[in-house]
């Protein structure tokens, strides 16, 4: 019975998984000093130039005073900065920024390639689009 109830605890099952693939993210950026979090927002900077910070919040599922302490470790670290046209607020890499951000997406791509080898290419593919779903859906 005990077996069952943790085989079937989405909650708990996916709190688990979580903090395994944080860690080995957060393990993988510690070198450069940035948490996978941060290195995940200076890439989609990066790629998207002048990213409002609510489309940032948004895309990632996160509240805006979240992206705001976020921006402000990369800012302090002068990787990126925000520029304000009236009351719109863009956030844009530094020439900083930019270069770490070519590393730091190279980086992204490994640990992915390593889960794909681990679990199977198919397999991530898959798992990364059901959550998306289950997210998407939860958001409704």
């Amino acid at each position: 019975m005990a077996q069952n109830i943790l085989q079937e605890n989405l909650f708990f099952l996916t709190g688990a998984l979580s903090r395994k693939l944080s860690k080995e993210a957060d393990d993988a950026f510690a070198s450069i000093g940035l948490s996978s979090s941060h290195a995940l927002i200076l890439v989609m900077i990066n790629r998207d130039p002048k990213i409002q910070p609510s489309i940032l919040a948004k895309k990632l599922h996160l509240k805006p005073s979240t992206i705001t302490r976020l921006v402000q470790k990369l800012e302090r670290r002068k990787l990126v900065e925000r520029e304000s046209k009236g009351r719109a607020t863009a956030i844009v890499c530094t020439t900083k920024g930019n270069e770490l951000a070519e590393d730091v997406h190279e980086t992204w791509e490994q640990l992915l390639e390593e889960k794909e080898e681990q679990l199977g290419d198919r397999y991530v593919h898959v798992f990364a689009e059901m959550i998306e779903n289950a997210i998407d859906t939860m958001d409704e």
